[in-house]
C-alpha cells in the first residue's frame, strides 16, 4: 500500500509542477507579447480555465503528500515535501487567487501590473513546487 500511495503521489504532484513551469516560462511570456486586447483575452481566460482545474489537482496533491508522509512515518522528507505543499496551497489560495479572479473579470488589460505581480508570486510558487517535488522524488527512494 505504501509503494501505491508514494506512486500516486509522484503521478499527481510531478505533472502538476510540469504545469506551473510551462505557464511561467512559455504560457504567460507568450501572452505578454500580445497586443492590450488579445493579452487580456488570453490572460483572462487562462485564468478562468486553470483557475477551474487547479484547485483539485492541488489539494489530491496535498492529500497524496500527506497520505505518503503517514504510511512512511517518520520518513523526514515526505513530511517536509507534504509541509512545502501545504505552504503552497495556503500561499495561492490567500495570495494568488484573489489576483488571478481579478485578472479573470478583466475587462481592460491597460494595466498589466496585476499581471505582472501575480507572475513573479507564481514563480516564487514554481521554486516552493520543484522543492516539493524533489523533496517527493528522494523521499521515495530512500
Amino acid at each position: 500500500m505504501r509503494e501505491i500511495i508514494e506512486v500516486l503521489a509522484l503521478v499527481v504532484a510531478g505533472p502538476m509542477v510540469g504545469v506551473e513551469i510551462s505557464v511561467g516560462a512559455f504560457a504567460n511570456p507568450i501572452f505578454g507579447r500580445l497586443p492590450d486586447a488579445s493579452f487580456r483575452q488570453a490572460r483572462s481566460d487562462a485564468s478562468r480555465v486553470l483557475g477551474r482545474a487547479m484547485p483539485f489537482w492541488y489539494i489530491a496533491a496535498l492529500v497524496l503528500l500527506i497520505a505518503a508522509a503517514a504510511v512512511t512515518w517518520p520518513n523526514w522528507l515526505l513530511v517536509a515535501s507534504a509541509a512545502v505543499m501545504a505552504v503552497v496551497v495556503l500561499m495561492t489560495v490567500t495570495v494568488m487567487v484573489p489576483i488571478n479572479n481579478r485578472i479573470g473579470s478583466w475587462t481592460d488589460a491597460s494595466d498589466r501590473d496585476l499581471a505582472r505581480r501575480w507572475d513573479r508570486l507564481h514563480w516564487l510558487r514554481i521554486i516552493l513546487l520543484l522543492v516539493m517535488v524533489v523533496l517527493l522524488a528522494v523521499g521515495v527512494t530512500k
